[in-house]
């Protein structure tokens, strides 16, 4: 299909982990294993089996275990990028894009996520299918969640009001998103939905890369972007992968942030792998 024969998966991995500490002062994020398997190498797995072969992989910190664990993964095509000082994820896939001139084209589509989340070929299916159906410009994997304390670590979203929330889910429909908020106070809450570190961008994501006001965090995040996108009128659609209702307590099942959260993706894996 013209999305995986053409498409790029871009990694974030140079991050710091410093809430993984003491772990993280041995041990990169990208490498805690899970069920016996490090994460990065689970994530080309993952996307190779849904067709994808196209691997740009930014690394920072210890990268160079990242990099020997990475070259030991066959059969795709690999660009492997240090990232010196990491001052958000903005700059993080700017850095991506600005390596490859021929990436900048029109035809230019590529998967960006995390190096701290780990999903499958059905998921990358619906968001697939989703960008092909909607036309989108950019497709948000969401998670649903009346736990407000979610807040403190993903981006909410804004739901428009000709959206159906029964479609949450649906690859043709989905939900129409028509503003973000990176990790909202309480009181900026705007939905019930939260923005995953998994999206689909096409090209019109890079000239929002470079002119991002600063978050509370002191960084530039690809959130920004996101929301100068929508400002500027380009269409932004958002599909929820994960079926259950999302609690600060399971969580760390699907996205690692503190320690306690290894064991509960490493048990979210013995039971998919156990079947």
């Amino acid at each position: 299909m013209k999305l995986r024969n053409n498409a790029y998966v871009i990694i974030l991995a140079a991050g710091k982990a410093t809430r993984l500490r003491p772990l993280s002062d041995q041990i990169p994020k990208p490498l805690i294993k899970i069920n016996g398997i490090p994460m990065i190498t689970r994530i080309v797995s993952n996307f190779k089996q849904a067709g994808y072969s196209k691997f740009i992989v930014l690394v920072g910190y210890k990268q160079e275990l990242i990099r020997a664990e990475l070259l030991k993964i066959q059969d795709i095509e690999l660009q492997i990028i240090g990232q010196v000082k990491q001052v958000g994820s903005a700059d993080a896939l700017l850095l991506c894009l600005d390596q490859f001139n021929d990436l900048k084209s029109s035809g230019l589509t590529f998967f960006v996520t995390a190096a701290d989340i780990i999903f499958f070929k059905k998921e990358f299916n619906l968001m697939h299918l989703l960008y092909h159906n909607s036309k989108a410009d950019i497709i948000l994997s969401l998670i649903k969640s009346k736990d407000q304390d979610i807040a403190r670590g993903h981006g909410n979203v804004k739901i428009s009001k000709n959206s159906d929330i029964i479609n949450d889910s649906d690859s043709k429909l989905g939900l129409e998103i028509t503003d973000i908020i990176e990790k909202p106070r309480k009181d900026q809450i705007l939905s019930d939905y939260y923005s995953f570190p998994l999206y689909i961008f096409n090209q019109t994501i890079i000239k929002y890369l470079t002119d991002i006001d600063i978050s509370t965090r002191g960084e530039v995040e690809i959130q920004g972007a996101i929301k100068k996108s929508i400002l500027n009128g380009y269409r932004v659609k958002g599909i929820k992968i994960i079926d259950p209702d999302i609690t600060f307590e399971n969580v760390g099942r699907y996205h690692i942030t503190y320690l306690n959260d290894i064991e509960k993706m490493n048990e979210r894996f013995r039971e998919i792998e156990s079947r």
